[in-house]
């Protein structure tokens, strides 16, 4: 297992909002179940349960923080869009798998948007006699801390276009009272809210669980003693920090502790939603809770992968989370499809009007050429599906895939009706002896398959080296000129094709056994000091 401190902050955000989501799902079919009831195996995708949902549902809880979180990422810090975003919500299923609408809300809550819907300003909503102390606001601030950073990794640009220089933590705590305030306006809701705030920052740069919460705790305390007209605030904090209760129901002191020593006490993900849902009761809202925080921890690598993708409501979620991510500068699928650049096949025997591409590893999340990628393997496909590709050819190893955090590609590409044939070759190398035979016949069904009208795209990790060398032997196995076949991949896809080493394989490649031999003997080409 990785280190937490090597974990991106793409991997972080999106490891925080799915955690989230995840871990509502997981505890949904659990809920109102006592912890005795609970089963020693917790499982995603339990059956049964009080809401008889499909596996991999999430709650109230999950719609209202993507509520939360496309109103802070498109319109900035506004309590009243907050508002009208949860009232879409409750009144027409916004952010909700499919739009299927709600099937669970609190009664605070319900009140609170009800009075939002009769024209209350938003901030002023949230009931605050002592009774309405739920956990309804705390299951929904994560996005605050994912959104205004302290500018920890410098300025970022909003989906809006704006830059943003990070937000100071004295900020962070009053805007995390103003979100609370729009369904929980007691203090105790509104102080829990601020703490969860400032530790999943202090996650978010790699602080381990005990010092994040030491921080967080100092720096509230600080916050509150030095403003008079936050005694109030200063006295639900000591309430907070005395709380011994750890049952997993639904007031705000409980819920705050019961999720976070499921997170504290645990090694992983899946360890802490474990433990958050053998509470019982509240599991949705306590695993929830807890999964925001595991996620910034250990990452969006960090979830299982079946549990991630057995998630309802991708068309919902991925969007937005990929909006979220692209504030650290990350290039996602949504803002920047998958591309595939068309070598031309005109004038080549029967190969005219037949298409033939090269392009990147679908899903990848790592450096590249143009940055970091943060990309989704599902949308990658359907990229692929929609364009018209029939194969993708892949040239990376195994361990390439996991480097960049595409164990699922495969699944995907099924799933998206692309058919995947792969021939793994070193990267930036050629093929080797023992792969040659098996890297030959494989271009020689891909140019009958071309022939035959199928659509073939090329991917390596970064698209550039082993994609044209492959696409270039590809277009000389169906005749066309050597030299003609690497100006054709250098004019499909700029910058490909350069190294040395590969260039010679490509020439050789209609060359008898000894010219072969040759290019087997030079000198292997370097990698690139950037990875791809």
């Amino acid at each position: 297992m990785r280190t937490t401190t090597s974990v991106t902050l793409a991997s972080r955000l999106a490891g925080a909002a799915w955690g989230h989501l995840v871990g509502d799902a997981t505890g949904v079919p659990y809920e109102f179940a006592p912890a005795t009831a609970v089963p020693g195996d917790v499982a995603f995708g339990a059956p049964g349960g009080p809401w008889r949902k499909p596996p991999g549902t999430w709650s109230d809880d999950g719609a209202l923080m993507l509520a939360l979180l496309d109103s802070l990422l498109g319109r900035g810090f506004d309590t009243d869009d907050q508002g009208a975003r949860a009232v879409a919500w409750m009144a027409d299923g916004a952010y909700t798998p499919g739009w299927e609408g709600l099937f669970d809300i609190g009664t605070t809550t319900a009140l609170a948007l009800q009075a939002i819907h009769s024209g209350v300003p938003a901030v002023d909503a949230g009931p605050t006699h002592d009774r309405a102390s739920g956990n309804g606001s705390l299951m929904r601030i994560l996005p605050l801390a994912l959104v205004e950073r302290d500018g920890f990794e410098g300025p970022f640009v909003d989906d809006r276009g704006e830059t943003r220089a990070g937000v100071d933590d004295a900020t962070l705590v009053a805007h995390a009272h103003a979100v609370s305030r729009v369904t929980h306006g007691h203090a105790r809701c509104q102080v829990a809210c601020a703490l969860y705030s400032l530790v999943v920052r202090r996650l978010l740069m790699a602080d381990g669980p005990a010092t994040a919460m030491r921080t967080a705790r100092r720096t509230l305390r600080q916050i509150y003693a030095a403003d008079a007209a936050l005694a109030a605030h200063l006295a639900a904090l000591d309430e907070l920090e005395a709380w011994k209760g750890r049952s997993g129901r639904g007031y705000v002191l409980d819920s705050f502790w019961s999720a976070w020593d499921a997170f504290a006490g645990a090694r992983s993900y899946r360890g802490t939603i474990e433990r958050a849902i053998r509470y019982g009761n509240d599991t949705d809202t306590t695993a929830a809770i807890a999964g925001g925080l595991a996620g910034a921890r250990w990452g969006w690598e960090g979830i299982p992968t079946d549990w991630r993708r057995g998630m309802r409501g991708a068309e919902v979620a991925t969007p937005l989370v990929d909006r979220l991510v692209s504030t650290t500068g990350a290039r996602t699928s949504t803002a920047s499809p998958l591309r595939v650049d068309l070598v031309s096949l005109d004038g080549i025997d029967r190969l005219d009007g037949a298409r033939l591409g090269i392009t990147f590893l679908p899903g990848k999340k790592r450096d590249g050429y143009s940055g970091h990628h943060w990309r989704d393997v599902d949308l990658d496909a359907g990229t692929l599906r929609d364009g018209g590709w029939d194969v993708l050819f892949l040239l990376v190893e195994d361990l390439e895939l996991r480097w960049c955090h595409v164990p699922d590609l495969a699944g995907a590409l099924a799933s998206a009706g692309v058919e995947l044939i792969r021939r793994p070759v070193r990267d930036p190398r050629i093929p080797s002896r023992a792969q040659e035979p098996r890297y030959r016949r494989a271009i020689r069904g891909l140019v009958a398959r071309v022939r035959a009208g199928e659509s073939i795209a090329i991917a390596c990790r970064g698209g550039i080296d082993r994609s044209g060398m492959t696409a270039a032997c590809l277009l000389v196995e169906a005749g066309l000129p050597t030299e003609a076949a690497i100006d054709r991949v250098h004019a499909g896809r700029h910058h490909s094709l350069t190294y040395p080493e590969q260039l010679a394989y490509v020439r050789a490649w209609t060359g008898d056994e000894e010219v072969r031999d040759r290019v087997w003997g030079l000198e292997p080409s370097p990698r690139r000091s950037a990875p791809r």
